[in-house]
């Protein structure tokens, strides 16, 4: 890489970190193992048919178990889910992500957050390679939706939640 990417690159690391987004866990398995990833890049794409998108880095279990074919589960955490959050980022690895919040598993083997604010189901529809990263596209299939809406959100580099 020369100088003029580096440099556009660390000026859209700068820019990036002024668009908040909402922290989400991002779950599936592989058939033998349960993956979990902290994301943030997450969005609905369509309500006709209700779809998200998320992007995945290519190197890690999460995107190997997409690739498979297995459908996903985008968890909506709320303010006070920071640990599960680092769990699921950077602080464990594999099985350890599991270990705190209420994991649960649906009929076809995807863990979700069964106290995240939002946890959406989807099946997977399609996947776009891109650079280090891979775009998948899931049809929503179920939607558990809780009361209270106090999002856990990212921006400057740092968590901030706002009560509403």
């Amino acid at each position: 890489m020369n100088k003029a990417e580096d440099n556009l690159q660390e000026q859209m690391k700068q820019a990036m970190r002024r668009l908040g987004a909402s922290v989400t866990v991002v779950t599936s398995h592989d058939g033998e193992e349960r993956y979990a990833m902290t994301a943030t890049a997450v969005t609905s794409l369509s309500l006709d048919p209700p779809s998200l998108l998320i992007c995945v880095n290519q190197e890690t279990g999460l995107h190997r178990a997409l690739t498979l074919g297995h459908g996903y589960c985008v968890n909506i955490l709320y303010s006070d889910q920071k640990n599960i959050s680092e769990n699921c980022a950077w602080k464990e690895k594999g099985e350890n992500r599991f270990k705190s919040g209420d994991w649960q598993t649906d009929e076809n083997n995807i863990p979700y957050l069964a106290n995240a604010q939002a946890s959406i189901f989807c099946d997977l529809d399609d996947s776009h390679s891109y650079g280090s990263h891979s775009i998948f596209i899931g049809k929503v299939k179920k939607v558990i939706v809780r009361e209270d809406i106090s999002p856990l959100m990212f921006l400057a580099g740092d968590y901030f939640s706002k009560p509403l």
